[in-house]
């Protein structure tokens, strides 16, 4: 999809948006689409693209998943997770209706803000400040969006880790088919493992540069990653590009938690994700960062995830 395709998707939507970058290189910001960021280079669009989502709204009936690069609250399921406030699974309607404000502009950078109010599994309410500060370098045909992702707590109560967790979870969406790979440094075996049943232990090579992830599957798998895994690559040999996904050290306040989709009356006790796959038989996948939760939210907390992701065709 080129450029202008998309803009025009956001037109007849009637969708804001806000671009970061000129009509060659950049970053589009969708304000009335969850926020979302669509990264294009040379005029092409690398990021998965979902027409529907701009034409229909989501509803706990079904989820229109709009692509791009999204911020989500963590952890996603158990007791204290955000999308089973309801009898099944649900994406956040404050999330996905929520009206993002551009706060500040210039040519290669913007901060984009939302107030998004959160309903964990026990029925809990956390109203939330979510911004995305969101920067773009171009070197040698290599573009680099660099994403500083902050969640605010903005509620008047403390609450301790047994009655909230919250930390920021950043899901980067690409189209992917039969050729299309993860790649992954080299680390231990132990340092990469499945949320989901079954394994995709078949799907992983191990070779001397590190894994490779097969995304030719017919189940959907999500693997977590631990801090000692520093990056994992999108490699799409058929659309011609690779992504390549860091994130910085979190602060000492912080500590990394289980971000799993699990059954909402589990307790959060999986092992911390920091960086974490998923992929699915229908030619989907993400490449993602969890940033980390504080011992207790205050009001005012912060909760922050820096991440970068360079973008190369070849």
């Amino acid at each position: 999809m080129k450029l202008l395709d998309l803009v025009l998707l956001f037109e007849r939507g009637k969708r804001r948006y806000h671009i970061v970058g000129d009509q060659n290189n950049g970053v589009l910001i969708g304000l009335d689409l969850e926020g979302r960021l669509f990264t294009y280079l040379e005029g092409q669009v690398l990021s998965r693209v979902n027409p529907e989502a701009f034409q229909r709204f989501s509803s706990r009936q079904e989820y229109v998943n709009p692509g791009g690069d999204g911020l989500w609250p963590a952890p996603e399921g158990s007791r204290l997770g955000y999308e089973y406030s309801t009898a099944g699974w649900r994406v956040p309607p404050g999330l996905c209706h929520a009206r993002w404000q551009l706060q500040k502009k210039c040519a290669n950078s913007a901060l984009v803000a939302a107030e998004i109010d959160l309903i964990n599994s026990e029925g809990r309410g956390l109203p939330c400040l979510f911004s995305r500060d969101i920067k773009f370098e171009l070197h040698n045909s290599k573009l680099t969006l660099l994403v500083n992702e902050c969640i605010e707590y903005l509620g008047r109560e403390g609450l301790g880790q047994n009655l909230a967790l919250l930390a920021p979870w950043s899901l980067c969406q690409f189209d992917c088919d039969e050729q299309s790979s993860l790649k992954l440094p080299a680390c231990p075996a132990s340092e990469i493992w499945d949320l989901y049943e079954p394994s995709s232990d078949s799907l992983r090579k191990q070779g001397p540069e590190g894994w490779t992830v097969s995304m030719k599957t017919d189940f959907r798998f999500q693997l977590g990653l631990s801090s000692l895994v520093p990056s994992l690559e999108f490699v799409n040999p058929t659309a011609g590009f690779s992504a390549t996904r860091s994130a910085s050290p979190l602060s000492p306040d912080l500590k990394y938690i289980d971000i799993a989709d699990q059954d909402p009356s589990n307790e959060p006790e999986g092992r911390p994700v920091c960086l974490s796959a998923y992929c699915d038989p229908s030619g989907f996948m993400e490449i993602e960062a969890a940033g980390g939760c504080p011992a207790r939210l205050e009001p005012g907390t912060k909760s922050v995830l820096e991440h970068k992701t360079e973008f190369v065709k070849f």
